[in-house]
């Protein structure tokens, strides 16, 4: 049995309850990830929402990557599983980032991928957002990217979605033989959330729920 929690990366979880007493800071959020590794907690996971759908939009919500790589450099031994999203991120360049924290933290990153939701937050970020199963394909495309960089050299690959030539990702991850990326798992690994026939057939190709 492992224990993992959602790191309140938006002051707290509750839609009822206003303030929970905790704060979407830096300061409170770092306590709280080194407090939960002393107490044998083994995983966090960090949401990726650039705005607060928990408290409202005009609340503060922290960024999960760069939360995440703080939270490497400050804790020894609990898991950080970060959401992503695929529209917010081309593939190469994320795998890039994710790498450098995988070395930051010693092997302990982990990625929830999410085929995002909320059109109205993309759009207030000038992000694209395509219908349910087309973001799903686009899924799936990220992944065959990322998988590539992370694990072969001069990785080249041509989609719908993604174009990328001749990559070369240096230093590879400290986790072998990679990182794992789980399409829509829970905090207990035990399903793979997903309706659509689009959604399960990348769920059954790539999702990693073990």
């Amino acid at each position: 049995m492992r224990y993992g929690y959602w790191l309140p990366v938006f002051g707290g979880w509750l839609r009822n309850v206003a303030d929970e007493n905790m704060q979407a800071t830096w300061a409170y959020v770092k306590r709280l990830a080194q407090r939960s590794e002393e107490i044998g907690f083994d995983v966090t996971l960090i949401a990726e929402l650039n705005l607060n759908d928990i408290k409202g939009v005009e609340a503060p919500s922290l960024d999960a990557w760069s939360t995440a790589a703080a939270l490497a450099a400050v804790t020894e031994r609990i898991e950080l599983m970060v959401a992503v999203r695929p529209t917010f991120h081309l593939p190469a360049l994320l795998a890039k980032q994710a790498a450098n924290i995988d070395h930051i933290s010693g092997g302990r990153l982990t990625l929830n991928v999410v085929s995002s939701w909320w059109a109205d937050e993309a759009s207030k970020y000038g992000v694209s957002f395509e219908q349910h199963d087309d973001r799903y394909a686009r899924t799936g495309e990220w992944l065959d990217v990322l998988n590539g960089v992370w694990s072969q050299d001069h990785f080249s690959f041509s989609g719908k979605y993604y174009r990328v030539e001749d990559n070369v990702l240096e230093p590879k991850p400290v986790s072998q033989p990679r990182p794992r990326a789980r399409e829509n798992c829970g905090l207990a690994r035990a399903t793979c959330a997903a309706q659509s026939a689009a959604a399960k057939i990348r769920r059954g190709r790539l999702c990693d729920c073990a």
